[in-house]
C-alpha cells in the first residue's frame, strides 16, 4: 500500500477483520478460567496474547491513519489514537477478565504509547520524530 489515502475496499475489509478477530481472540485469551502455572505454557499464553494485541493495534493504526491522512489532521492528532484504542481494549479486558485484572491495567499502558507511534508513522510516514511532536507555530497578526 503506497499512499494511506486511496484504500481499497478490501484493505478496509481486511482491518475490518482484522480488528473484529483480534479484538476476539485477546477476550478469549484473557476469559480463560484458569493461567497456566508452569513457566513454558505460561510464556506460551504470554506469547499469544502479545500475537493477538499486536495484530489489533496495527489494524487499529492504520484505520485511524487512514482517518488522518483523508481529513488531513496534523500529525501530532495522530497520537490519540493510543487512547481511542483504549476505547475498545477497556471493555474487553474488564468484562472478559471479570473485574480488574492486574494483566490487563499493566497490558494496555504500552499499547497505547504503541499505537500513537504507529498511527503517526503510517500518516506521515516523511516526517521525522522531532517535526512531528513539533509545537505548533506561534499565532501571528499578519497571516503569509
Amino acid at each position: 500500500m503506497h499512499n494511506m489515502t486511496d484504500m481499497t475496499i478490501q484493505h478496509k475489509l481486511g482491518l475490518f477483520a482484522g480488528i473484529v478477530l483480534s479484538s476476539g481472540a485477546v477476550c478469549w485469551l484473557l476469559s480463560l478460567p484458569e493461567r497456566p502455572s508452569e513457566v513454558l505454557p505460561r510464556l506460551g499464553f504470554v506469547s499469544a496474547l502479545a500475537c493477538a494485541t499486536g495484530v489489533l493495534v496495527c489494524c487499529w493504526s492504520a484505520c485511524v491513519a487512514y482517518i488522518c491522512r483523508k481529513r488531513n489532521l496534523k500529525p501530532r492528532a495522530c497520537y490519540l489514537a493510543g487512547i481511542s484504542i483504549l476505547a475498545v481494549l477497556t471493555p474487553i479486558g474488564y468484562f472478559a477478565a471479570a473485574g480488574p485484572n492486574g494483566l490487563v491495567i499493566y497490558w494496555m499502558g504500552p499499547l497505547v504509547v504503541i499505537t500513537g507511534c504507529l498511527c503517526r508513522k503510517l500518516a506521515c510516514p516523511e516526517l521525522s520524530d522531532e517535526e512531528a511532536a513539533a509545537p505548533p507555530p506561534p499565532l501571528s497578526l499578519f497571516p503569509k
